[in-house]
C-alpha cells in the first residue's frame, strides 16, 4: 500500500513538473523531525493557542520579476483524501522562529475550505528576501508536502552568503589538515 502511494506522489509530481511553466519552482519536503516554534495566528495579530511547539520548514527565495505570484501546498494525503492539515507564512526581510509576528506578510490555511491545501496570490517585488514557512495546525501533525511557486519571473531559492562559503573552506582545510596530519604519523 504505502508503495502504490510513492507510485502516486512520484507520478502527480512528474506530472506537475511537466505542466508548469519555466518561471516556476516546486520543492517537496517533510516537516518530520524538524525544528519546532510557536505559529502566528493567519493574520498575524497574535500567537496561536493551538499552534504552539509546532514543527517547521523554511524555504527562502527572491524573484527575478516583479508581479502577482501563486503560491500553493499541498499535504501528502491530499489525493487519498486523508492528509495531515498543513498551513504556509509568508515572511518578508528576515524570519526569526522566536518572533513568528514579525514581518509577516501573508498566510493561508484549508485553502478554500480543503484540509491539506494552503495558498494565496500576492504581488511580490524584487530585490526582497522571502521565506516560506511551511508548518502545521496542530503540534502533533508532521509530514510531507509539495509546495508550488509561480508567476511572471523565476523563483530565485536563496544562496548562501559569502561568508558560509569562508566557514565551509576552512572547515574542509581544518579537516584535510588532520587527515594529512594522521596519515604521517601513521607513517612514522
Amino acid at each position: 500500500m504505502k508503495l502504490l502511494s510513492t507510485i502516486r506522489a512520484a507520478l502527480a509530481t512528474a506530472t506537475l513538473a511537466l505542466a508548469l511553466p519555466a518561471s516556476a519552482a516546486y520543492y517537496i519536503d517533510d516537516t518530520t523531525g524538524s525544528p519546532t516554534y510557536d505559529r502566528a495566528l493567519v493574520d498575524f495579530t497574535g500567537l496561536s493557542a493551538i499552534g504552539d511547539d509546532v514543527a517547521y520548514d523554511v524555504f527562502s527565495f527572491s524573484v527575478s520579476e516583479a508581479g502577482l505570484y501563486t503560491v500553493r501546498s499541498f499535504a501528502e494525503g491530499v489525493v487519498t483524501g486523508d492528509p495531515w492539515d498543513q498551513m504556509v507564512f509568508l515572511y518578508a526581510d528576515s524570519f526569526d522562529p522566536s518572533a513568528p509576528l514579525v514581518n509577516g506578510v501573508i498566510a493561508s490555511d484549508d485553502y478554500n475550505g480543503n484540509i491539506g491545501v494552503s495558498g494565496f496570490d500576492i504581488a511580490l517585488s524584487t530585490g526582497v528576501a522571502y521565506f516560506l514557512v511551511t508548518t502545521s495546525f496542530y503540534p502533533e501533525e508532521t509530514g510531507r508536502y509539495l509546495n508550488v511557486l509561480r508567476g511572471p519571473g523565476d523563483i530565485l531559492p536563496a544562496i548562501p552568503e559569502p561568508d558560509t562559503y569562508a566557514l565551509l573552506a576552512m572547515g574542509l582545510f581544518a579537516v584535510a589538515f588532520a587527515v594529512r596530519r594522521r596519515t604521517q604519523d601513521d607513517m612514522l
